[in-house]
């Protein structure tokens, strides 16, 4: 009698062991896996964060969902008495908007290279970048794009930068920084989530003409593939410098700079080997002498691949 009571009892047991396995499985499914996937998103998320500038003082933030961006991509014209952009883009998008001062003795180049540090070091590309004077009207950026008047101060003590990291959606970076006294800077900076197409051929063209404008810097488009100039991909950039006017061409001197090789001799090498090709792939009526410079001057950012680097020779 008790070995059939002890054999009711193990029976009745086991089922209460299966139930017990199935409710703690559906919690892990209700409670514990969302729980673990919400810390995977905000380590994800914490990845994107933009580490504010010290001792900068955030005097206001706004965030708007799905809105139109105005976005500027180049050096400003003006036309018919309006000021605007050589290159725009009217973009659609999450835009979060920080307004930021800073009162101790700070230079805006410093507030740009700061930012432009932490983008780069996620991936980021310069979509633009412009100082002072050539940036054109402070009046236009503090009302005409940011709308915020006290952005407005002297054309001389501006910046202005975009960049980009690409993915789905975008991440793209607006900043730009004014000096309205020798304590008192302030500045803009927009975080925009968005799908749409940022460049195309003329945006490109019109950035690496921009770019001209200055009398040094580095032009974007330079690619290349197992030592040699992929003209195919850098289309846009030969065939704007073949294009340019012959009084743009004797004064346009170039520099092919490479950096990969572990020692000075293969990258002096590289660079005069892609300085011969691009020699020849811009040649028209016109020979624009290109140099190779190995790896003798610092690399704009921290990309390692070939750059090419210009000078204008001054105007007599």
């Amino acid at each position: 009698m008790q070995l059939s009571v002890m054999s009711s009892h193990k029976q009745a047991v086991k089922p209460l062991s299966v139930l017990k396995k199935i409710w703690v499985r559906r919690l892990f499914l209700l409670f514990i896996l969302p729980v673990l996937f919400s810390v995977q998103a905000y380590a994800i998320d914490q990845s994107a964060i933009v580490k504010a500038f010290p001792r900068a003082e955030l005097i206001k933030e706004t965030q708007q969902n799905y809105t139109e961006y105005r976005l500027v991509l180049s050096g400003l014209q003006r036309k018919l008495a309006v000021t605007s952009g050589e290159v725009e883009r009217l973009i659609t998008g999450e835009v979060n908007r920080q307004f930021w001062q800073i009162s101790t003795n700070h230079k805006v180049e410093q507030i740009l290279d700061y930012f432009l540090g932490q983008w780069q070091e996620q991936g980021a590309q310069i979509m633009y970048r412009c100082s002072g004077l050539d940036c054109g009207s402070s009046n236009f950026w503090a009302n005409g794009i940011f709308s915020n008047a006290k952005l407005y101060g002297r054309d001389s003590d501006q910046g202005y930068v975009v960049a980009m990291i690409p993915g789905d959606p975008n991440r793209i970076y607006v900043l730009y920084a004014v000096e309205r006294s020798k304590n008192k800077l302030y500045f803009n900076l927009d975080q925009i989530s968005s799908s749409d197409a940022l460049t195309d051929n003329n945006v490109d063209r019109q950035n690496i003409i921009a770019a001209l404008q200055k009398e040094s810097g580095w032009l974007e488009g330079l690619s290349t593939v197992d030592g040699r100039i992929d003209e195919q991909k850098s289309d846009i950039l030969l065939s704007t410098l073949r294009n340019l006017d012959v009084t743009m061409k004797r004064r346009l001197y170039l520099v092919v700079h490479c950096y990969q090789a572990n020692n000075m001799a293969d990258n002096f090498a590289c660079s005069t080997r892609l300085a011969q090709q691009l020699r020849a792939a811009i040649y028209q009526d016109f020979e624009i002498p290109v140099f190779g410079h190995g790896a003798l001057t610092l690399p704009p950012g921290k990309d390692l691949k070939p750059q090419l680097r210009f000078m204008l020779w001054p105007r007599h």
